[in-house]
């Protein structure tokens, strides 16, 4: 397939991405059940040359319906894209809905919606719903699908061992672990570690007096792990760096934010676009009876994201 790989709306689609193969959810966070779908679709899709084409949707719908909501995204839209594109898609459409394209009753949402592809197979979970209060599902899906020209594939959901014990992956599983600071297993959902993606803002240098100058992070409406020091990966302008990760309140901007002290980096790093990778969980945050006490710890902390970055 040649040309846009990522497509905005649902006027005029190039010939490329219609006749194929298609999956459409929120697909939030990519996690391996995500990745299920388009392995299923790529192996659908190969025998003919058939193009893998996935449906999201920005804003998302619950947030259309339920505008005041705090939107708690895994990933933010450029990298869902892309991440549904290093899975297998060979294109992403993202729709925007507003409150008259969530009213479509289910039989008018194939019809206008999944008719814009022309699909020959689509691919779900037993969990996908659509249409007005979401009342179509697969079985209706495949009703719908046989009258339109296209047959139905279901994958049933991915489990993953944990330490708690088997469990199905989804995206409200994972913004669990998140919320909780259990990186580690939402990394083993996610088939990567937890990222936050943000551009460095100003913050007021606390950091830097210590001895341990930090890079502020304001990652708008994804979910932040809990407050807690963190050992992860900072990527910026295509380097990778060790950091030690601290979730806390933000005084400066009066909201929660990510604080990374990148190790043995220096320099200037304002206005730039940061991905932070969330690897293991170090410590709570705790209160200190001084600045030397503090800056101890920090040491300490620096070292042993050390040790965990580089085992």
């Amino acid at each position: 397939m040649t040309g846009q790989r990522v497509i905005q709306g649902l006027s005029d689609l190039p010939d490329e991405v219609l006749g194929g193969v298609l999956t459409i959810g929120n697909f939030d966070g990519v996690h391996c059940g995500h990745r299920a779908l388009l392995t299923q679709a790529r192996e659908l899709a190969a025998p003919e040359g058939l193009p893998v084409v996935a449906l999201t949707f920005d804003p998302p719908p619950d947030l259309v319906i339920r505008p005041d909501d705090d939107p708690q995204r895994i990933t933010p839209l450029a990298m869902k894209t892309g991440r549904l594109i290093q899975a297998g898609a060979d294109a992403v459409v993202v729709a925007t809905p507003d409150k008259a394209f969530l009213s479509q009753s289910p039989a008018t949402f194939v019809e206008r919606v999944i008719g814009c592809f022309s699909p020959k197979h689509m691919v779900e979970g037993p969990n996908f719903h659509f249409g007005k209060a979401r009342k179509g599902d697969v079985a209706m899906l495949a009703k719908l699908g046989k009258r339109a020209g296209f047959d139905v594939t279901v994958v049933e959901p991915v489990k993953v061992d944990l330490p708690g014990g088997e469990q199905h992956v989804s995206s409200t599983l994972i913004r669990g672990f998140v919320l909780a600071g259990n990186v580690v297993d939402a990394a083993t959902c996610l088939g990567q570690p937890f990222a936050l993606v943000g551009g460095v803002v100003t913050g007021k240098g606390i950091g830097r007096t210590l001895g341990f100058p930090t890079i502020n992070i304001d990652p708008k409406g994804q979910v932040l792990p809990a407050d807690g020091v963190y050992a992860g990966w900072a990527d910026v302008d295509g380097e990778r760096h060790p950091a030690a990760i601290v979730v806390t309140d933000g005084p400066t901007l009066g909201r929660r934010i990510a604080e990374a002290h990148l190790l043995d980096v220096s320099g200037d790093f304002y206005g730039r676009a940061v991905v932070l990778n969330f690897i293991q969980h170090v410590r709570g945050i705790e209160r200190f009876d001084s600045t030397e006490a503090l800056k101890a710890q920090i040491a300490k902390d620096v070292e042993s994201v050390r040790t965990i970055c580089e085992s």
